[in-house]
This record gives C-alpha cells, structure tokens and sequence, in this order.
C-alpha cells in the first residue's frame, strides 16, 4: 500500500507541465481586436483607431502578465536552477559526441 501511494508523488513523464493559464485566451482576443481594430482603420471606419489603440494596449498587457507569470513560476517552483541546466548540457554534450 505505501509503494502504490509513493509512486503517485512522482510524475510519469520526463518533463514538467505547467499549470494552466488564462492569458493564451486573453491574448488571442486581444490579438483579434487588433486586427479588427487595423483593418477598420485601414478603411477608415468610424472608431478604427481606437480599437486598435485598444487592441495594441490588450496586447502588451497579455504579453507583461504572461512573462510574469513564467518568471514567477520559474523562480518558484525552481525547476530550471543552474545545476539542472549543466547537467542536461552535459548530456546533450555527450549524446552528440556518440552521434559523431
């Protein structure tokens, strides 16, 4: 019993997903609004320019809020710390010496 509770602490894959996010949906209705936003300036529609204002201002705010939250769980939940990131370049080193 305490073996089939041990194995459960362990993922069962060799990488790390990461926890879901809600910026790629804010990000891709920002990104729409942009170009709805720049084709109707385009046009020269009524409120064009605002709408992509608008569109340019969503945008950046996705992208700030996104990074953050991937520095924040960069530095958090350190899963790319310096001793993990030589040892994975060594392998690589090694896996292309046997390659060649």
């Amino acid at each position: 019993m305490n073996n089939i509770l041990l194995r459960d602490k362990f993922q069962k894959f060799p990488f790390h997903l990461v926890d879901p996010s809600p910026w790629p949906l804010l990000l891709s209705f920002s990104l729409l609004n942009l170009t709805v936003g720049a084709v109707s300036y385009m046009h020269g529609l009524a409120n064009g320019g605002y709408i992509l204002t608008l569109g340019f201002i969503l945008t950046i705010y996705g992208m700030v809020l996104w990074l953050r939250d991937v520095v924040i769980e960069g530095r958090a939940q350190s899963l790319a710390t310096s001793k993990n990131l030589k040892i994975s370049s060594c392998r690589e080193t090694q896996e292309r010496s046997q390659v060649l």
